[in-house]
């Protein structure tokens, strides 16, 4: 069996039915259990780590964590952050990097349109949002204003394993 590692002109990883069934079962646990995975999704135990040794220096699969609870790590309040800056090319990656070293920013993604950044924090409480957005967020060069949308429920908070599953059919 072959477990070469090819990538299309996107530079998109080109999985097979079995590198998808992986995926979707790593996707669901961590860390995997690849003797009984390999079982699920008909294929041999050294098949599957084949698979998940390439799949991992491929990049396709990044590190395998446990998801916490936010709430029962003390960071029960989800917020997202839409960002507008006075940014340049100058202060892009000063900003970027700043973004990235904030504790509460889960996500930070420069965005198109009416935002220059969309961040996605997690707090403790309102009050530390609130702290974040006056007295961190505002000292970034180029900082002109933040609108703060407050998560009241969350459906789904995952890369969705059954759309990893199904994008090969």
């Amino acid at each position: 069996m072959t477990v070469e590692a090819s990538r299309s002109s996107a530079g998109e990883v080109e999985l097979d039915a079995v590198d998808r069934r992986l995926l979707h079962r790593l996707a669901e646990e961590a860390p995997p259990d690849l003797s009984a995975i390999a079982a699920e999704i008909d294929t041999t135990a050294e098949d599957a780590r084949l698979r998940y040794r390439r799949l991992r220096e491929s990049g396709v699969v990044q590190e395998c964590v446990a998801r916490l609870d936010p709430a029962a790590v003390g960071a029960g309040f989800t917020a997202f952050l839409l960002l507008r800056l006075a940014q340049n090319a100058e202060n892009y990656q000063v900003v970027r990097q700043m973004l990235a070293d904030l504790e509460a920013v889960e996500e930070a993604h420069a965005v198109s349109g009416e935002v220059d950044w969309v961040l996605k924090v997690r707090c403790a409480s309102l009050a530390e949002i609130q702290a974040l957005v006056t007295g961190q967020l505002s000292l970034i060069p180029g900082y002109l204003r933040t609108e703060t949308w407050v998560v009241l429920d969350t459906a789904c908070d995952y890369v969705n394993a059954d759309r990893v599953r199904m994008a090969g059919h």
